[in-house]
């Protein structure tokens, strides 16, 4: 290909695997989120918080600002462990550690592993450094002091590994992580450890949510649920500054919540209140921030601060090599969403330099992206063949 300097370009930017780009709109909801976490963290309690936007709508880039601003500036001034997470944290390949104890069963110890392990280690150093490990009253002090002192052991145990008989009396535990309950008793003093270092709220942001919806039935839903759901009420065993309170930041499908309101709905009618009842009862309504889908403004601000980010000099007209109805035209036909937006820009400014095209107007988007099976009209599907 080309170079992109022929459009005063360094490089193309609409590739949609990178979220390091400045937010085009979305004021709205940035503020409903801001709102919620920043009550969340004065209030200094469990919180549930859900963020319900389709497939494309920019649900996993939301989440990712959100980690971004809160590592760059509150996480430093040690008021907020954030963690990012994935599906793949819900739903990796099985951990067999007992086989009398079915994986679906112990998804705490799952989730709960996956989690400790996604903290970097120079992250566990940095944080442990700042406590007074010497007022934690725990069985796994030891743990903590390795993980601060970068012992493979330690690194070794919350990764439910298993450990030689010398590696565990130097840990003094007597057996490694094999259950759900044991595990939550060590995140439970991972949060008083964090809360020494003075961090009064540790926010674990979860994508993907709505595949709970998707690939589970009633009973399995009810068991990941119910431990959000334990792991919530048992902040109550705790004083106020005792632990850093725990935040789940959910990004779901409205698809998805429907469901989980369904199953709600419908375990009331059974029980009277139980099932995944316990658990919704939990999530304020405030708590619930919806992505709009993206008008025709939204998406000229999103391609145009693309294209300034990648600039290499100032020109005349901010949406260039793109006409403006060139943009009227993918916006049509991206269904209102920017991750849409974003595929289809990079597609025509690729091929648009291959064909050695000064501007890109409707008609060339239009023959470009019906070459991909792109087209005006039929299913969102078709849009997305590419």
């Amino acid at each position: 290909m080309a170079d992109l300097d022929a459009y005063q370009l360094r490089q193309n930017p609409f590739e949609i695997v990178s979220h390091a780009h400045e937010m085009a709109n979305r004021k709205e909801e940035w503020t409903h989120v801001s709102k919620s976490l920043y009550s969340a963290f004065e209030a200094k309690s469990p919180r549930f918080i859900f963020l319900l936007g389709d497939w494309g709508e920019g649900k996993s880039y939301i989440l990712d600002q959100i980690y971004r601003s809160l590592s760059g500036t509150i996480d430093r001034e040690g008021r907020v462990f954030v963690a990012r997470m994935r599906s793949r944290v819900l739903y990796p390949k099985p951990l067999v550690l007992r086989e009398s104890e079915p994986r679906w069963q112990k998804f705490g110890l799952d989730l709960i592993i996956r989690v400790l392990n996604n903290i970097a280690r120079d992250k566990w150093s940095e944080v442990l450094r700042k406590a007074n490990l010497g007022g934690l009253d725990s069985v796994y002090l030891k743990v903590f002091q390795g993980l601060r002192d970068n012992e493979e052991s330690a690194f070794k145990y919350i990764a439910g590994r298993k450990l030689g008989t010398d590696e565990l009396k130097k840990l003094e535990v007597s057996e490694p992580l094999t259950s759900s309950p044991q595990v939550i008793e060590l995140f439970f003093d991972f949060l008083r450890a964090i809360r020494l270092a003075g961090y009064s709220n540790f926010l674990l942001l979860l994508d993907e949510f709505e595949y709970i919806t998707a690939i589970l039935g009633e009973v399995r839903i009810t068991q990941v649920l119910n431990t959000f759901r334990e792991i919530f009420d048992h902040c109550g065993y705790y004083g106020p500054g005792e632990i850093a309170s725990p935040i789940f930041f959910f990004a779901i499908s409205p698809g998805g919540w429907e469901r989980l309101k369904e199953l709600e709905s419908s375990a009331r009618k059974k029980t009277g209140g139980g099932g995944i009842a316990p658990f919704m009862e939990r999530v304020i309504l405030r708590d619930i921030i919806h992505l709009k889908p993206f008008a025709f403004e939204d998406t000229k601000q999103l391609v145009k601060l693309r294209l300034e980010e990648a600039r290499t000099k100032k020109v005349t007209d901010p949406f260039h090599p793109f006409t403006e109805m060139c943009i009227e035209y993918v916006h049509g036909l991206s269904f209102n969403k920017p991750r849409n937006v974003i595929q289809y820009c990079s597609i025509l400014l690729e091929d648009a330099l291959d064909e050695g095209l000064e501007k890109i107007d409707e008609k060339d988007a239009k023959r470009i992206l019906e070459k991909y099976g792109i087209y005006p009209t039929g299913s969102e599907s078709a849009g997305n063949s590419t």
